[in-house]
């Protein structure tokens, strides 16, 4: 049900589910401690546990400005040379490339598609196929590791171009530092290193 701009699942009256290769046994009289909040496993990336009015809710959290911003200026660096862009993506059969049901497909922070490519505008899954970026951007350990990790998935799709944003969490600019991984060989190398505002 969605909250805002958030999606939300509301566990109300629920007292065992499961949630990945975890179970969690919420407490039959609906009253969740700060004992039994604080032992909740740690959710995926990008979701956030909360109590509101008394209810337990899974919450999407929203990215920060600095995230939004910098995607938002590397895209403009590709649109400016031709190619067709979108923001949150799904990587089509990247969840089966992990081994998984292909129901969790990874989510791009951006996409640059190859030239002459146009998307059906109603579409947020694509084709490995017709993307020449992958476009992360990391501001923290979590962020960091999620983008790392679906190095083997985007280089067993062929995706020619991956990557990385890094931004600074001590400064105020809209900035970052951008590593540019290609594929050769099955593999990404590191072929530069360039910061976003010169591009």
């Amino acid at each position: 049900m969605p909250l805002g701009h958030r999606n939300v699942i509301a566990l109300c009256g629920i007292t065992h589910i499961p949630l990945g290769s975890y179970v969690i046994d919420l407490p039959r009289d609906g009253i969740i401690t700060r004992s039994t909040f604080d032992g909740l496993p740690k959710p995926a990336e990008s979701w956030a546990w909360e109590l509101r009015d008394g209810r337990l809710e899974l919450v999407h959290t929203l990215v920060t400005v600095w995230h939004w911003q910098i995607i938002m200026m590397v895209l403009g660096y590709w649109q400016r040379l031709g190619h067709i862009v979108a923001g949150e993506q799904y990587v089509a059969e990247s969840g089966f490339v992990r081994g998984g049901t292909g129901r969790n497909n990874f989510v791009a922070d951006g996409v640059v598609f190859v030239q002459g490519h146009r998307p059906q505008l109603k579409d947020s899954t694509h084709d490995a196929a017709n993307i020449h970026v992958v476009v992360e951007a990391v501001s923290d350990r979590s962020e960091e590791n999620d983008a790392v990790a679906k190095f083997d998935a985007y280089a067993a799709l062929g995706i020619p171009h991956y990557w990385i944003v890094r931004g600074d969490a001590e400064t105020e600019e809209i900035d970052g530092m951008v590593t540019m991984h290609e594929l050769r060989d099955g593999a990404y190398e590191v072929t530069g290193h360039r910061l976003v505002s010169r591009l």
